[in-house]
């Protein structure tokens, strides 16, 4: 084989554990894999057409993307998250996103407006119509925004890496019903972003962050969840 022959190949194979990496990645995003579920190789391999090799290197990287954990002479498990991991994990994300919406005050533009603006009222209708799904989508979709519009790369990697470490073990679902308080605190931060008001953004992200800890450790509190 050529040398060129040879880089190729070696570029098709990281492609095609890279798109293995994404396949299970997202299965396990939308709850096809259960937190503590078994991931057995032969399994995978014939679930997603590929081989046992490439499941293996998909596995480890999926290991230190922090969804799935190894142990010895058990094998790969979807990782479970524990409430108090949950909450840390929590409090370092949204302490990142009130820094980004900061960022974004300061660096707001006419397309990140309209933008910003039209996610608003997407959120309003869902929360009045009571389309939870919707809601969720219009949440996460205004703070991926006001990561875009600060410009800061390295937290909105950080923040993406930790942000379905909650949602995977169903917290969420355990929450009290906040779907109004909590459109109430996006309203504020998209009107403090759009004015431009870097204090008042920040100010307003903190109470968001504040109260959603507050519901996760009433959880903690109240609830006996599995230990990680």
């Amino acid at each position: 084989m050529s040398g060129s022959a040879m880089v190729a190949d070696a570029t098709e194979r990281r492609s095609t554990s890279a798109e293995l990496v994404d396949k299970i990645a997202h299965d396990i995003r939308e709850g096809r894999f259960h937190p503590r579920e078994r991931l057995i190789e032969v399994e995978l391999a014939a679930q997603y057409g590929a081989t046992r090799n490439a499941v293996r290197s998909a596995l480890i990287e999926l290991t230190a993307l922090g969804l799935v954990e190894r142990e010895a002479n058990r094998g790969a498990r979807v990782r479970p998250v524990s409430i108090d991991e949950a909450i840390e994990s929590t409090e370092v994300r949204l302490t990142l996103q009130a820094m980004c919406t900061r960022l974004a005050a300061e660096r707001m533009d006419d397309a990140g407006r309209q933008e910003l603006e039209g996610l608003l009222d997407r959120l309003r209708r869902a929360v009045a119509g009571g389309d939870i799904a919707a809601n969720t989508a219009a949440n996460a979709e205004i703070s991926r925004v006001i990561r875009r519009i600060s410009g800061h790369g390295t937290a909105s990697r950080i923040i993406e890496s930790l942000q379905d470490q909650v949602r995977l073990n169903a917290y969420p679902y355990l929450l009290p019903d906040r779907r109004v308080e909590s459109m109430h605190e996006y309203e504020d931060v998209v009107h403090a972003v759009l004015s431009g008001d870097a204090d008042a953004a920040q100010a307003a992200a903190e109470v968001h962050r504040d109260h959603v800890l507050a519901a996760l450790r009433g959880i903690r509190d109240s609830v006996a969840l599995p230990a990680g």
